[in-house]
């Protein structure tokens, strides 16, 4: 008896599907119910060969599983969630599939990547790299006491650019970050697709900084855990995107803490946004709103109060968009925050599929 595979082969652009993922795999179209299904397939290699130990994990979770001696992984998903599966071997490129498929098995062939053999280039930089190293970690990881514990293991695989002419600092790097996170008991891998910062004159000082971006894949591998890390979790849980995201798709934002403020006012969510579940997503419309000065293309912006004490400013970009089962939305690169959930950075951030 033979069982049909869905076979997955690598013959695009790596970085232009890259970017396609992140960027549109949790937009318009609505996902179907994912409830403790199972993802199962086998990873083979060029010469149609098994690949033992490539890792097929669901991005920005602790979500996935390692092919056997066979090529074979099997794992199972238990939430509702517009996911991208990533399958990925060293030395050879990855692989994105949106909204996997639970009803039959994979075959994914990997290629070798070629992009290793790049000639590496080096930039003639106005700043030394120890000075854009410590940048990228402010901007990156985070707090600077977090760093004595969230730390990058592979720092020697990034490269830095600043352009004088457009005072844009980037970091890029071909290799995975290896990230150990003793702060949160976490080891990452995170795979750094864009990080850009723009600065209003000639400097590195974080305080004349216009726009931060960083835009990536991640696989969390959670370490033992203790207590220290499940409080720790907790904490960094509180008052972040995801907590935000959560609460508002099961309309309790009050409950769980938040407060909602528009031109300084109190105000009620349904005068800000307007819910609709559709199967097992959360669509949201955003309503315009009358704001003086108001940047172009801007829909609507609020600020939200935490516990009467942290303060977050949220702006739209766009007037609509999707929320999963995991608290994921969608178009984030439309939705901006300022203020103190934006200050959680790679040391504070949790795994989509953390509860607590």
């Amino acid at each position: 008896m033979t069982t049909n595979h869905i076979v997955v082969l690598v013959n695009l652009n790596t970085m232009v599907r890259k970017a396609f993922i992140i960027l549109f795999c949790l937009l318009s179209c609505y996902s179907k119910s994912i409830l403790a299904q199972q993802i199962s397939g086998k990873v083979l290699d060029e010469n149609q060969e098994p690949l033992l130990g490539a890792s097929v994990y669901i991005d920005g979770t602790t979500i996935g599983d390692i092919s056997d001696i066979k090529g074979e992984f099997s794992f199972e998903i238990d939430k509702e969630i517009n996911a991208v599966l990533i399958v990925s071997f060293v030395g050879y490129q990855k692989v994105y599939i949106e909204n996997p498929d639970t009803q039959k098995p994979y075959l994914i062939q990997l290629e070798p990547d070629v992009s290793e053999m790049k000639e590496l280039v080096v930039y003639n930089n106005p700043y030394s790299r120890e000075e854009m190293l410590q940048v990228f970690r402010d901007e990156f990881i985070g707090d600077r006491k977090l760093q004595k514990t969230c730390k990058i293991i592979n720092e020697e695989d990034i490269r830095f650019r600043y352009n004088p002419q457009t005072l844009t600092f980037t970091a890029l790097s071909e290799k995975p970050l290896k990230i150990e996170n003793h702060y949160l008991g976490y080891t990452i891998n995170y795979d750094l697709l864009k990080f850009e910062l723009i600065f209003q004159r000639f400097t590195l000082n974080t305080n004349f900084l216009k726009s931060s971006t960083y835009m990536g894949t991640t696989q969390f591998l959670p370490m033992e855990l203790n207590k220290k890390y499940r409080k720790r979790r907790k904490e960094a849980y509180e008052n972040s995107t995801l907590h935000f995201f959560r609460a508002l798709k099961a309309n309790n934002l009050k409950k769980q803490g938040f407060q909602l403020y528009f031109k300084g006012f109190q105000t009620n969510i349904t005068q800000l946004l307007e819910l609709q579940n559709i199967g097992v997503m959360a669509e949201v419309k955003v309503k315009q709103k009358d704001i003086k000065f108001k940047p172009k293309n801007l829909v609507s912006s609020f600020e939200v109060l935490y516990k009467k004490n942290d303060q977050t400013s949220i702006s739209f970009y766009t007037d609509n968009f999707l929320i999963d089962g995991y608290g994921l939305y969608s178009k984030f690169d439309q939705i901006m925050f300022s203020g103190a959930m934006s200050k959680k950075k790679m040391a504070m951030i949790l795994p989509a599929d953390y509860e607590y």
